[in-house]
Protein backbone atom coordinates (compact mmCIF):
# COMPACT_ATOMS: atom_id res chain seq x y z
CA UNK A 1 0.00 0.00 0.00
CA UNK A 2 1.00 3.77 -0.88
CA UNK A 3 4.00 2.13 -3.07
CA UNK A 4 3.98 3.62 -6.37
CA UNK A 5 5.68 1.73 -8.72
CA UNK A 6 7.36 2.59 -12.51
CA UNK A 7 7.95 -0.61 -13.76
CA UNK A 8 10.62 -0.53 -17.09
CA UNK A 9 10.60 -4.06 -18.50
CA UNK A 10 13.59 -4.70 -20.18
CA UNK A 11 16.29 -7.12 -20.76
CA UNK A 12 18.91 -4.58 -20.37
CA UNK A 13 20.66 -3.63 -17.03
CA UNK A 14 19.71 -0.46 -15.71
CA UNK A 15 22.33 0.82 -13.40
CA UNK A 16 21.37 0.99 -10.06
CA UNK A 17 24.38 3.19 -9.41
CA UNK A 18 23.03 5.66 -11.06
CA UNK A 19 19.80 5.22 -9.66
CA UNK A 20 18.47 4.56 -12.97
CA UNK A 21 16.09 2.14 -10.26
CA UNK A 22 15.39 1.57 -6.60
CA UNK A 23 15.21 -1.96 -7.47
CA UNK A 24 15.82 -4.32 -9.86
CA UNK A 25 14.64 -8.04 -10.92
CA UNK A 26 17.87 -9.12 -12.68
CA UNK A 27 19.22 -12.89 -13.99
CA UNK A 28 22.36 -12.89 -13.25
CA UNK A 29 24.83 -15.79 -11.37
CA UNK A 30 26.98 -12.53 -10.23
CA UNK A 31 25.35 -9.41 -9.49
CA UNK A 32 27.47 -6.53 -9.09
CA UNK A 33 29.62 -6.28 -5.96
CA UNK A 34 27.94 -2.33 -5.48
CA UNK A 35 24.28 -3.91 -4.98
CA UNK A 36 23.14 -5.91 -2.55
CA UNK A 37 20.19 -8.36 -2.33
CA UNK A 38 18.41 -11.78 -2.07
CA UNK A 39 18.68 -14.93 -4.33
CA UNK A 40 15.17 -15.65 -5.55
CA UNK A 41 15.62 -18.73 -8.04
CA UNK A 42 17.50 -20.69 -10.29
CA UNK A 43 15.83 -20.45 -13.99
CA UNK A 44 16.10 -23.45 -16.18
CA UNK A 45 16.25 -23.11 -19.63
CA UNK A 46 15.94 -25.54 -23.08
CA UNK A 47 15.79 -25.68 -26.81
CA UNK A 48 12.07 -24.96 -27.70
CA UNK A 49 10.35 -25.14 -31.29
CA UNK A 50 7.07 -26.11 -32.81
CA UNK A 51 5.90 -29.66 -33.25
CA UNK A 52 7.15 -29.72 -37.06
CA UNK A 53 10.81 -29.86 -35.43
CA UNK A 54 10.07 -32.64 -33.55
CA UNK A 55 12.57 -35.64 -34.58
CA UNK A 56 14.86 -32.99 -36.52
CA UNK A 57 18.55 -33.01 -35.60
CA UNK A 58 18.73 -30.00 -33.69
CA UNK A 59 22.22 -28.23 -35.71
CA UNK A 60 19.86 -28.80 -38.75
CA UNK A 61 17.11 -26.64 -37.67
CA UNK A 62 16.79 -22.89 -38.41
CA UNK A 63 17.94 -20.68 -34.93
CA UNK A 64 16.45 -17.93 -33.22
CA UNK A 65 19.51 -16.53 -31.50
CA UNK A 66 19.59 -14.08 -28.42
CA UNK A 67 22.26 -10.99 -28.73
CA UNK A 68 25.37 -11.14 -26.54
CA UNK A 69 23.95 -8.41 -24.32
CA UNK A 70 21.71 -11.09 -23.09
CA UNK A 71 22.87 -13.17 -20.16
CA UNK A 72 26.22 -12.12 -20.70
CA UNK A 73 26.50 -13.73 -24.11
CA UNK A 74 25.98 -17.41 -22.63
CA UNK A 75 22.65 -18.34 -24.75
CA UNK A 76 24.69 -16.59 -28.03
CA UNK A 77 27.48 -18.61 -27.12
CA UNK A 78 25.23 -21.61 -26.62
CA UNK A 79 23.78 -21.20 -29.92
CA UNK A 80 26.85 -21.08 -31.82
CA UNK A 81 27.71 -24.71 -30.12
CA UNK A 82 24.92 -26.05 -31.34
CA UNK A 83 24.58 -25.29 -35.12
CA UNK A 84 26.36 -23.75 -38.09
CA UNK A 85 26.54 -20.15 -38.28
CA UNK A 86 24.00 -19.76 -41.54
CA UNK A 87 21.78 -21.75 -39.50
CA UNK A 88 20.64 -18.71 -37.44
CA UNK A 89 18.18 -16.73 -39.07
CA UNK A 90 17.36 -14.07 -36.73
CA UNK A 91 19.40 -12.34 -33.63
CA UNK A 92 17.23 -10.99 -30.77
CA UNK A 93 17.58 -8.64 -27.58
CA UNK A 94 14.67 -9.50 -25.31
CA UNK A 95 13.25 -12.94 -24.48
CA UNK A 96 9.57 -12.37 -25.60
CA UNK A 97 11.10 -11.18 -28.82
CA UNK A 98 12.74 -14.87 -28.89
CA UNK A 99 10.05 -16.50 -27.35
CA UNK A 100 7.40 -14.62 -30.13
CA UNK A 101 9.80 -15.47 -32.83
CA UNK A 102 9.88 -18.95 -31.80
CA UNK A 103 6.23 -19.27 -31.35
CA UNK A 104 5.85 -17.92 -35.23
CA UNK A 105 7.90 -20.41 -36.61
CA UNK A 106 11.07 -18.48 -37.76
CA UNK A 107 13.26 -21.45 -35.72
CA UNK A 108 13.98 -23.53 -32.36
CA UNK A 109 16.25 -21.50 -29.28
CA UNK A 110 16.64 -21.19 -26.05
CA UNK A 111 13.39 -20.38 -23.79
CA UNK A 112 13.28 -20.29 -19.56
CA UNK A 113 11.59 -23.38 -18.74
CA UNK A 114 8.42 -22.02 -17.28
CA UNK A 115 7.72 -19.03 -19.63
CA UNK A 116 7.88 -21.66 -22.58
CA UNK A 117 5.73 -24.58 -20.79
CA UNK A 118 2.90 -22.34 -20.87
CA UNK A 119 2.58 -21.96 -24.58
CA UNK A 120 0.65 -24.28 -26.28
CA UNK A 121 2.58 -23.76 -29.70
CA UNK A 122 6.07 -24.69 -27.92
CA UNK A 123 7.55 -28.14 -27.84
CA UNK A 124 10.48 -28.51 -25.77
CA UNK A 125 13.10 -30.24 -27.57
CA UNK A 126 16.14 -30.73 -25.16
CA UNK A 127 16.53 -31.51 -21.93
CA UNK A 128 17.24 -28.30 -19.59
CA UNK A 129 20.88 -27.31 -20.42
CA UNK A 130 22.82 -26.64 -16.76
CA UNK A 131 25.29 -23.90 -18.34
CA UNK A 132 21.93 -21.94 -19.42
CA UNK A 133 20.46 -21.81 -15.75
CA UNK A 134 20.46 -18.93 -14.78
CA UNK A 135 19.93 -17.38 -11.32
CA UNK A 136 17.31 -14.85 -10.25
CA UNK A 137 18.25 -11.75 -7.91
CA UNK A 138 16.56 -9.05 -6.33
CA UNK A 139 18.86 -6.20 -6.19
CA UNK A 140 18.96 -2.74 -4.61
CA UNK A 141 21.96 -0.11 -4.31
CA UNK A 142 23.03 -0.74 -0.31
CA UNK A 143 21.99 2.65 0.37
CA UNK A 144 18.79 2.41 -0.14
CA UNK A 145 18.45 -0.94 1.36
CA UNK A 146 17.22 0.48 4.70
CA UNK A 147 14.89 3.09 3.18
CA UNK A 148 11.20 1.87 4.12
CA UNK A 149 9.68 2.06 1.01
CA UNK A 150 12.20 -0.09 -0.45
CA UNK A 151 12.87 -2.46 2.42
CA UNK A 152 9.17 -3.13 2.38
CA UNK A 153 8.83 -3.86 -1.55
CA UNK A 154 11.43 -5.95 -1.47
CA UNK A 155 10.19 -8.23 1.29
CA UNK A 156 6.62 -8.24 -0.70
CA UNK A 157 8.78 -9.25 -4.07
CA UNK A 158 10.76 -11.53 -1.99
CA UNK A 159 7.76 -13.49 -0.60
CA UNK A 160 5.91 -13.91 -3.26
CA UNK A 161 9.11 -15.35 -5.53
CA UNK A 162 9.17 -18.24 -2.47
CA UNK A 163 5.63 -18.80 -3.46
CA UNK A 164 6.49 -18.93 -7.35
CA UNK A 165 9.92 -20.60 -6.98
CA UNK A 166 8.44 -24.24 -8.11
CA UNK A 167 6.89 -22.80 -10.85
CA UNK A 168 10.02 -21.09 -11.83
CA UNK A 169 12.39 -23.96 -11.34
CA UNK A 170 10.36 -26.41 -13.48
CA UNK A 171 12.55 -28.35 -15.63
CA UNK A 172 9.13 -28.67 -18.29
CA UNK A 173 5.82 -28.27 -19.09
Amino acid sequence: PRIRLDVVASDEALNLSRRDADVAIRATDHPPATLVGRWLAAIPWAVYGLAEHVGVPLPDCSWICPTDSVGDGRFARFVKSQTAPDRVVLRLNTLTGLREAIEAGFGVGPLPCWDASGRPLLVQLSEPIPELTASLWLLTHPDLRQAARVRAFMDHVAEAFVAMRPALEALNG
